[in-house]
């Protein structure tokens, strides 16, 4: 789709497929100037009419170039791994831009410059800056400070029309040689895209409650007066040129005439090689959902790409079971005869069970699934006589389906959404589940097949978990709690660090059974037979022997409910995290054991999956033993005999034995397919649209006429050129839900060969004397052990003011870019050339060790100025605790910040910018304790319970960048009578995500399932957010003197509620008892 148009004279350059190019006024003649197939956007005329400036992300990340306006080699002007949006140019041939890659906290950035031919870019102010355009007398600038939170205007995911929340930027008018500010007025509206037309300010809003349109402010300081809609499309991406303004709707490229108002379409006739179009061959290994093992283990299963391929253990090929590129196969599942795999597709719109034959030679049987024809359905188990399968829907189903005469039934529906852990009995006849009960504990049920009853067999008291049935159908397994309540409703941060340990428990299932943990006596079978029918289980071609030739006798499973919760035997087992149950052929019981978070911090890159253990408990010896580390899930084949293993590195098999496994790799080069990407684009649209309506938290869709909006969309399908292209169409169809969290990204996107990874110092520069002159050097923290400055290490002798001469012995000047002489060095020795002047003479080599990223290093240098900023402004009478999220990071924060300063008279909590990630009811619970009493000690201070309790005056400070999370913690701070909000508007949403499947390419849409209400039954946040008690705005001039207006509003206020204020904390103890008994 053409987009993003700049406009000089008679030329007009434009974005198409992902390139610039160049046409003339009227839309003839257009041509490509760029070729690239990374992203390229942001195109912008300097004054003159001789240059194009644009951002593209040819190293991976977005970076300012400028190319000739007539065509010719794009130039390079800024090096960085942050984002450098081209807005536009200065009077004096500046290209300006905006980057983060200087701010110490948050999601806003600043305004830059460079000129070509410079080697580092200017910071021209320290206020926050996102998009804007400086008047041509190179003094007033209009800008927004942060993005809307509909940010796929911009190139982000986050379709979000129409929002109401504290993210509405407004338009400030800066004076910036009299430090004077205005703001065009605006109440919770947005405001975006300020273009100067003379003294004339135009910019788009959607004020008017429809569509973003094209608005004027006389002067800059008038009264906002419509000039131009599209209604029902939103005008974006708009820029004048001398008395025109060009901007983009619906797909299309339109010119407004400002004197006249007239508005045409510039028709554009485009003539392009669009590779992205063509037909390839794609790896489908990186995509893969489901996975399974064929019943004696010569074959895996795997749903990746929206196919179904099976890859042989040693012999044969790999096989695309399902050939269908323009539909999608979800899960799969193999026939324990071995015969015929099945599995879920949406051909023709919606999901049905297919089954054929192993190789896929067959046409499909068709199975309706019995639900909501609309669901999303995933399989879970084939049962052992080949007559049942069992699977699950979005809506918290269970069922199972005959697969004689196709009818399914209802097993149960889980109260809570929440994974199920099934499987059958060896006989068939028996169903055990998982289901969470209302205290949020799951117990173990078990259906019967013949009467379709089902039997809980816990008793409500413990966590139960995985299940699986012993071999000989005389046991159940299961995992079971005590101490997971805690950590229940993963969604609130109480959960945080709450270890759980789980036992693993035999149930013996029939009255007169013997626990397994008897000991052996040694003896003969009764029967005298051996059902071991070990020998190869594949012909030639590594498919599966049909199982009527192997054969195996079921005895009949016998359950005897009467007194089964009193038959629960415990194995002697540590409790610790188990799961994924499995029972190999000899009995033995296989398991993964996970850490947990909380007991260690881990360094930088290291995941906890690498200290996942695959165990192995032996009946035999009453033992557990490690049979593989690094094991992210397993399954067992029918047979017991072969494990297949999702390990950190990749996939592989391995034989069951009684020592260590010894894996061999799967090699999943064969998971290929041939693609139209246009076919599979169009799934994707159909897929998007579906689950929007599926896993909406309303059914309803809050009233929309999701039909309408398909309507009016789908259409734009056939200008879609690139993957990205048809990201952003999504993310404008599901915009008009309106509704937070509601994203799209990733799938099937050019991703560069190479990224540019510099390496950094952790400091500011500043160009004097032609040199680069540290401005500032960034620590770290001293408690943190992967938080430390790379130029603060104890003995390197270097301070703010040096200069740095050379880089690895090359000289750099300012006509250098250090990022660029960084380039590679990230975890590598370097060595600098370091002086006090700038010259090299008399300059010392030191050798430093660059970091990947210095955003942490930055974002603790501005807390701990914050920390020591209030400290000294009260006298160390009130401190100060940042929380950059709700997640693990703000968890921290808290913890080390917080009980640190608990003692202090009054706290200043700063949750700006804050990520959101969880409910942070954790911290609002220690804010509001009621203090129970102190204890004396006949030595040294009282002490009381609870031990921090803090009773003295706190506030918190919120804004605009705060969200989710970020919205719930303020909320819970006034809810919860702990101080009053100081600041603005927070973000507004409150609608959580994560629960639906991916697109079939690997893109990601999140949906928002679930939805916040308060305790008397209002829906509150969304599309609002939390207004502050005490408004006060970042004021921009203060901020440009280093001064943050907030903060030291904050200070005020905690020193007006200390005057008569009581004791923060009482640590005074009543007066000694007089005499013996008191």
């Amino acid at each position: 789709m053409v987009g993003e148009p700049s406009l000089h004279g008679e030329r007009l350059a434009f974005t198409y497929a992902g390139d610039i190019w160049l046409a003339g006024r009227d839309g003839s003649a257009a041509r490509r100037l760029t070729t690239d197939p990374a992203n390229e956007h942001s195109p912008h005329f300097s004054p003159d009419g001789r240059w194009i400036a644009f951002s593209a992300a040819y190293d991976g990340n977005d970076d300012v170039y400028v190319i000739p306006a007539g065509g010719g080699q794009p130039q390079r002007l800024t090096w960085h791994p942050g984002r450098d949006a081209v807005q536009g140019w200065s009077p004096d041939g500046r290209v300006l831009f905006s980057s983060g890659r200087e701010v110490n906290h948050g999601r806003s950035a600043q305004l830059w410059s460079i000129a070509p031919g410079e080697g580092y870019p200017r910071r021209e102010m320290l206020a926050r800056y996102f998009a804007g355009d400086l008047h041509a007398d190179g003094n007033r600038l209009a800008y927004i400070s942060f993005g809307p939170a509909y940010n796929a205007l911009y190139g982000g995911s986050s379709g979000w029309r129409q929002h109401r929340g504290g993210t509405t930027p407004s338009i400030t008018v800066l004076d910036m040689a009299a430090e004077t500010y205005t703001t065009i007025p605006g109440e919770r509206v947005n405001d975006i895209n300020p273009i100067w037309v003379g003294d004339d300010l135009y910019f788009l809003s959607d004020r008017d409650d429809t569509s973003l349109a094209l608005y004027r402010s006389a002067g800059g300081t008038g009264a906002p007066e419509l000039v131009h809609t599209e209604a029902p499309w939103d005008i974006v991406r708009a820029q004048a040129h001398e008395g025109t303004i060009v901007f983009a709707a619906g797909g299309r490229i339109k010119a407004l005439d400002i004197a006249s108002g007239a508005v045409e379409e510039i028709v554009l006739s485009l003539r392009a090689d669009l590779p992205q179009l063509a037909e390839r061959w794609v790896d489908a290994s990186s995509t893969i959902q489901s996975s399974a093992i064929s019943p004696t283990g010569v074959r895996a299963l795997f749903t990746a790409r929206g196919e179904v391929f099976t890859v042989p253990v040693e012999d044969g090929s790999v096989r695309n079971i399902s050939g269908t590129p323009a539909e999608r196969e979800y899960t799969a599942l193999w026939s324990p005869q071995g015969d015929e795999i099945a599995y879920i597709s949406d051909a023709g719109g919606r999901q049905h069970l297919h089954i054929t034959d192993q190789r896929g030679f067959s046409a499909p049987r068709e199975r309706p699934l019995g639900g909501d024809e609309d669901a999303f359905y995933f399989l879970q188990a084939w049962s052992p006589d080949g007559q049942h399968i069992a699977y699950t829907d979005n809506h918290l189903n269970l069922y199972v389906m005959n697969l004689e005469t196709g009818r399914s039934r209802v097993v149960g529906t889980q109260l809570r959404r929440t994974d199920v852990s099934l499987d059958f009995s060896p006989d068939s006849r028996w169903l055990a589940w998982t289901l969470q009960q209302r205290n949020h504990l799951q117990d173990v049920v078990i259906f019967d097949m013949q009467s379709g009853e089902n039997q809980t067999i816990t008793d409500g008291m413990a966590d139960a978990g995985a299940v699986a049935f012993s071999r000989d159908g005389n046991y159940l397994y299961f995992t079971a709690s005590t101490n997971t309540g805690p950590r229940q409703v993963g969604l609130n941060m109480s959960t945080q660090e709450r270890p759980a340990r789980f036992g693993i428990y035999a149930a013996v299932l029939a009255s007169d059974g013997s626990s397994p943990l008897l000991p052996e006596t040694g003896d003969e079978s009764a029967d005298g037979e051996d059902d071991d029918t070990s020998g190869s289980e594949a012909d030639a071609t590594g498919d599966e022997r049909p199982a009527a030739r192997r054969g195996r006798n079921v005895a009949p499973v016998r359950i005897d409910f009467a007194g089964l919760n009193r038959r629960i035997v415990a194995l002697p087992l540590a409790e610790r995290a188990y799961d994924s149950l499995m029972v190999a052929d000899n009995g033995d019981l296989y398991f993964i054991e996970r850490p947990q978070p909380g007991a260690s911090n881990e360094p930088p890159g290291s995941t906890l999956a690498d200290q996942n253990r695959l165990l192995r408990f032996s009946f035999s010896d009453k033992e557990v033993s490690t049979a593989l580390e690094g094991v992210v899930a397993a399954s067992v084949a029918q047979d017991g005999r072969t494990l297949l293993l999702n390990l950190t590195g990749g996939w592989a098999t391995a034989p069951v034995q009684s020592e260590r496994l010894e894996p061999s790799d799967l090699t999943l080069t064969g998971l290929r397919l041939r693609v139209s990407p246009r076919a599979e684009w169009a799934h994707i649209f159909d897929e998007a649209w579906r689950m929007q309506s599926q896993y909406f938290y309303d059914p309803d869709l809050q009233g929309l006429d999701w039909q309408a909006v398909r309507e009016r969309y789908e259409p734009l399908l056939e200008h879609v050129v690139r993957r990205e292209d048809l990201n952003s169409l999504i993310a404008e169809m599901i915009g008009e839900l309106q509704a937070g969290h509601n994203r799209i990204g990733g799938g099937d996107i050019y991703r560069p060969a190479s990224t540019f990874r510099p390496g950094f110092l952790g400091a500011d520069f500043e160009i004097s004397g032609g040199y680069y002159q540290i401005a500032r050097i960034y620590s770290g923290e001293s408690w943190n052990p992967y938080l430390e400055g790379p130029l603060a290490a104890p003995g390197l002798g270097i301070e703010a003011g040096n200069f740095i001469m050379a880089i690895n012995g090359r000289p750099i000047t300012d006509r250098d870019n250090i990022f660029a002489a960084l380039e590679g060095t990230s975890g590598e020795q370097v060595t600098l050339l370091i002086n006090t002047v700038p010259r090299t003479s008399g300059a010392r080599e030191v050798i430093v060790r660059p970091v990947g990223t210095e955003s942490q290093l930055r974002l603790w240098g501005w807390v701990e100025q914050n920390r020591r900023a209030v400290a000294e402004a009260t006298d160390g009478r009130v401190g100060y605790v940042y929380l950059p999220n709700t997640g693990s990071g703000g968890y921290t924060f808290f913890n080390r910040m917080y009980f640190a300063q608990f003692d202090r008279d009054a706290i200043i909590f700063d949750e700006r910018a804050n990520g959101g990630g969880q409910a942070a009811n954790y911290i609002t619970d220690v804010l509001s304790p009621f203090h129970l009493g102190g204890w004396l000690d006949f030595a040294g201070m009282p002490y009381n319970t609870p031990s921090a309790g803090h009773y003295g005056p706190k506030l918190m400070l919120i804004d605009q960048d705060a969200g989710s999370g970020g919205d719930f913690l303020p909320y819970s701070f006034r809810a919860q009578g702990i101080g009053p909000l100081m600041g603005t508007r927070t973000w507004g949403g409150l609608i959580g995500i994560s629960t639906n499947p991916p697109l079939i390419d690997g893109g990601t849409m999140t949906v928002p399932y679930f939805r916040f209400y308060t305790p008397d039954g209002q829906w509150s946040i969304e599309n609002e957010g939390v207004a502050p008690d005490i408004e006060v705005h970042l004021d921009p001039v203060l901020t440009n003197q280093g001064r943050d207006s907030q903060l030291t509003r904050a200070i005020a206020e905690m020193l007006d509620r200390l005057e008569g204020a009581g004791p923060s904390v009482p640590w005074v103890a009543p007066s000694l008892p007089s005499r013996p008994g008191e």
